[in-house]
């Protein structure tokens, strides 16, 4: 709960105590302060009483508080591998456009590839804009990876490091694979939901794709979800740490596969990403998967029923499983559910 509180007043902390936050930013913010709160509490009441994850504090390297993992670890099956075989790693990102957030918002995801995959899988928290800008979200992801690719975290939990996996929706696919290029040839798949890829442009300047609608109604919200990396944006225009775009092929994850919803402002970054990194792999036995879903939005795995087709959602949610699976399998891990 403390967690959850202190998540919630950080907006109020930010528009009332921090004075370079520009005006521009300040109000906009504050008009979104009731959805931000709503969003949290959705995420992480249906958790409070729950014992399906431990919650750790990982020391920071670059001079910040520690933070925040939750932790969800496989529950055994007489058909499971031995407890003592070391387990694969899932990391994961949850999104909200570098704004502050908590570890639980990607819960439902940890939760479902522990139980499908057997993988111990591990979900941060980072700080966020606009009280924080770049590089703080990315460097708190960074420690955050690093720590459970130590030798400390793999005897803490058992953990085989010949055979990690990470994910992320829309900013956090951009954290998990900025944080990966840190790991050369030691990420072994990503998951890509919805991604935020090329940050040099803003959101008010990415081409529409067809379907979106005329009027959107949150367009006043941009320069906010743009705090993070807008006020920096000239001098980190070739920082692929960033702009994930700009990453060469073998500085990401092995494997990767890319969920992406064809009514989203991310659509032609996206597609600009998967069509590189597909011919920059051709010829090898690295797989770039990529798809596509007619008529969603951005989130849509996410978002309720009525505007999103549910089918689709447990689709893309299945393609994550077996991929995840799949990946760890080549490592020598077999899990039975």
């Amino acid at each position: 709960m403390l967690s959850l509180i202190s998540a919630n007043l950080q907006p109020i902390f930010t528009l009332f105590t921090l004075r370079p936050v520009p005006f521009t930013y300040r109000w906009r913010y504050l008009a979104f302060t009731p959805g931000f709160w709503l969003i949290n509490a959705m995420k992480y009441l249906p958790w409070i009483f729950s014992s399906a994850y431990r919650t750790y504090h990982i020391p920071s390297t670059h001079g910040g508080p520690q933070i925040r993992v939750i932790v969800f670890e496989p529950v055994y099956g007489p058909s499971s591998p031995s407890k003592s075989k070391p387990r694969p790693l899932h990391f994961t990102v949850h999104g909200g456009a570098f704004l502050p957030g908590l570890a639980e918002q990607n819960a439902d995801l940890a939760q479902r590839v522990c139980k499908n995959t057997g993988a111990v899988t591990v979900s941060v928290q980072y700080r966020g804009a606009p009280r924080y800008t770049y590089p703080t979200a990315h460097d708190d992801v960074d420690d955050a990876l690093a720590y459970f690719l130590s030798e400390e975290a793999a005897k803490k939990f058992n953990l085989d490091l010949n055979n990690v996996t990470v994910s992320g929706l829309s900013a956090g696919v951009n954290l998990s694979l900025s944080a990966s290029m840190n790991h050369i040839g030691g990420i072994k798949a990503a998951v890509s939901f919805c991604g935020v890829v090329d940050l040099r442009i803003p959101p008010w300047e990415k081409p529409k794709p067809s379907g979106f609608p005329a009027s959107n109604p949150i367009a006043f919200l941009e320069p906010v979800f743009d705090s993070y990396a807008g006020p920096l944006r000239p001098k980190y225009t070739d920082d692929p740490r960033l702009n994930i775009i700009l990453a060469a092929a073998d500085k990401l994850p092995r494997d990767m596969l890319f969920i992406v919803p064809e009514v989203d402002i991310l659509l032609r970054e996206e597609t600009d990403l998967i069509e590189r990194l597909k011919k920059e792999t051709e010829g090898t036995d690295r797989i770039v998967e990529a798809v596509f879903y007619e008529g969603e939005l951005h989130g849509f795995p996410e978002l309720p029923g009525i505007v999103s087709d549910p089918v689709k959602c447990e689709d893309a949610w299945r393609r994550m499983d077996e991929f995840l699976r799949q990946s760890n399998e080549k490592g020598g891990w077999k899990w039975t559910v």
